[in-house]
């Protein structure tokens, strides 16, 4: 598959096609018997069933989503992570929302009433600050940017790592998950500068 292909790919992305890049017997593909009640998105509840989410580790970027399988999603109240809900308010979630991986310290976390994928980052929950940024509008965008990752790793970790970065940015801008679209990538992407863009004085 040549690259203007692969980014086709990357907007609807297929069990297949996932494999495709991170080999084989690597996306988590719950069935419908086995996900929570509470999750009630049907867009989010047929994307997980049909197509699942990769359960890899990638260390180009420290992300981890390899438990998966074995632990199945993290639920938790989104209100509670990001402090939007009193001390004194006891009353149940609204929805939940579910881990799908990580990066580093932080979770990516899909609302079960929504959809959206949002990041808790739990060194601010104490703080009332674990909201960490908007990461995607529906779960199928970083699934499939995750795919283009592991295709450009050589590029992205190579002598022309600057360009292969700005190449790489604007198919992610092609997807919905430029810098400006996602606090996931706008992070992920200063992190692959540090590490392998060029110094210069």
């Amino acid at each position: 598959m040549n690259e203007p292909e692969a980014v086709a790919a990357a907007r609807q992305p297929t069990t297949a096609w996932l494999e495709s890049c991170f080999g084989p017997n690597t996306v988590c593909r719950p069935t419908g018997a086995e996900l929570p009640e509470e999750l009630g998105n049907a867009g989010v509840r047929d994307f997980l069933t049909a197509v699942g989410v990769p359960a890899v580790r990638l260390s180009l970027v420290d992300w981890g989503s390899a438990g998966l399988p074995q632990k199945g999603m993290w639920a938790e109240d989104p209100d509670e992570l990001y402090g939007d809900r009193t001390p004194d308010d006891d009353s149940p979630p609204v929805c939940p929302a579910y881990g799908i991986g990580t990066y580093g310290l932080k979770h990516r976390m899909v609302r079960g009433d929504t959809g959206v994928v949002e990041i808790y980052d739990p060194e601010g929950w104490d703080h009332a600050r674990g909201y960490g940024g908007h990461a995607a509008g529906t779960l199928p965008e970083p699934v499939g940017a995750l795919g283009l990752l592991a295709r450009w790793e050589a590029r992205l970790t190579g002598e022309e790592a600057d360009a292969a970065r700005t190449e790489f940015t604007s198919r992610l801008v092609a997807l919905g998950q430029g810098p400006d679209d996602s606090s996931l990538w706008d992070n992920l992407l200063e992190a692959l500068e540090d590490e392998y863009g060029s110094w210069e004085e």
